[in-house]
C-alpha cells in the first residue's frame, strides 16, 4: 500500500495515559516518526529495520533502540524483530477504510505483511472494520 503525503495523527494523543507515560522526550518524538515517516501505510503496519530510522532520526542506534523499547512498553506500538515490522497500535481504528474499495485495498496490502502475528491482528481489525463499513450506495441511474 502506497503512503499517502499525510498521515492522520488524532488530537487525542495529548491526552492518552499510554502517551503520557513516556519517559522521555526521545520516545514522544519517536512515537511520532512511528506515526507519520516516509515508511508508514495505510494499515499502520510496515517494514522498518532500526539502521533506517537511525539514519532518518540522525541518532545513534543505542538512543533509538531505547526510545523503541519505551513505545513498546507503553504498548503504543509492537516490533516483530524477525521481520523487523512495526505495527502501531490503534491506527486503523483512528485512520479507517473510507469504502469498500479502500477496505479491499488495505485487505490487499496486509498480505505483504510477513510477521504472522501482525497478519492476525491486521485481518481481525478489518474484519471489524468490515462490519462497520456501510454498504456503498447502488449507483444513481445516469451517472457514471
Amino acid at each position: 500500500m502506497k503512503a499517502g503525503k499525510f498521515s492522520m495523527v488524532s488530537r487525542s494523543v495529548w491526552r492518552s495515559g499510554r502517551f503520557k507515560s513516556l519517559g522521555s522526550e526521545r520516545a514522544k518524538l519517536v512515537y511520532f516518526y512511528f506515526l507519520t515517516c516516509e515508511h508508514q501505510n495505510g494499515l499502520g503496519c510496515y517494514r522498518l529495520p532500526d539502521g533506517y530510522a537511525v539514519d532518518d532520526l540522525g541518532w545513534s542506534l543505542a538512543d533509538y533502540r531505547s526510545a523503541k523499547a519505551e513505545c513498546i512498553a507503553a504498548s503504543l506500538v509492537r516490533y516483530d524483530e524477525e521481520t523487523q515490522e512495526i505495527f502501531v497500535e490503534k491506527w486503523l481504528q483512528n485512520n479507517p477504510a473510507q469504502n469498500r474499495k479502500h477496505l479491499v485495498g488495505m485487505a490487499k496490502a496486509a498480505l505483504n505483511v510477513e510477521s504472522a502475528s501482525f497478519g492476525e491482528l491486521l485481518d481481525s481489525a478489518l474484519a471489524e472494520l468490515d462490519k462497520q463499513l456501510q454498504p456503498d450506495p447502488p449507483p444513481r441511474p445516469g451517472y457514471r
